[in-house]
């Protein structure tokens, strides 16, 4: 993950979270604020979230991994938003289908390789049922952060 942009400012923790768009929104705010996204990004985010949708489910666990096309990335980061009311997200494997998310990992990414890399770690770091309920459970973005870049590192 070193190539990666990653700390507690790119970590957000939503009490109520009202919709997937919402929470979409203010990830890509903060890796557009903080230089790493383009002003392109967010709506680019939006627009291939309807498309391609990104929930994973993982047992009684559920995750997206947004992402975009690179030509609206600056600098490769990171950012993560811990939702403590799940919301409904489309399925990456049956675009059809919903699921419950509690974890968003909002991937600002230039290099495919970079791209299918963090994927898996992502996917990796889903599957551990443990992991997943202390970060779900973390009281806040610094805690967040530790735990995930721990295993992402």
């Amino acid at each position: 993950m070193a190539s990666l942009k990653f700390d507690e400012s790119l970590v957000k923790i939503f009490e109520q979270p009202p919709n997937r768009e919402k929470v979409e929104r203010d990830l890509a705010a903060k890796l557009v604020e903080q230089g790493y996204a383009k002003l392109s990004f967010t709506e680019a985010i939006l627009q291939r979230e309807l498309t391609y949708p990104t929930g994973l489910e993982f047992g009684s666990f559920a995750a997206a991994i947004p992402h975009c096309a690179p030509e609206n990335v600056n600098t490769p980061a990171l950012c993560v938003g811990v939702l403590k009311s799940p919301i409904t997200w489309g399925r990456m494997d049956d675009k059809n289908q919903t699921c419950q998310v509690s974890f968003v990992t909002m991937l600002a990414i230039i290099d495919p390789k970079d791209h299918l890399f963090m994927l898996q770690k992502v996917v990796g770091l889903i599957r551990d049922a443990d992991l997943a309920q202390r970060i779900l459970y973390a009281g806040d973005p610094a805690e967040v952060y530790g735990l995930v870049h721990a295993k992402l590192a």
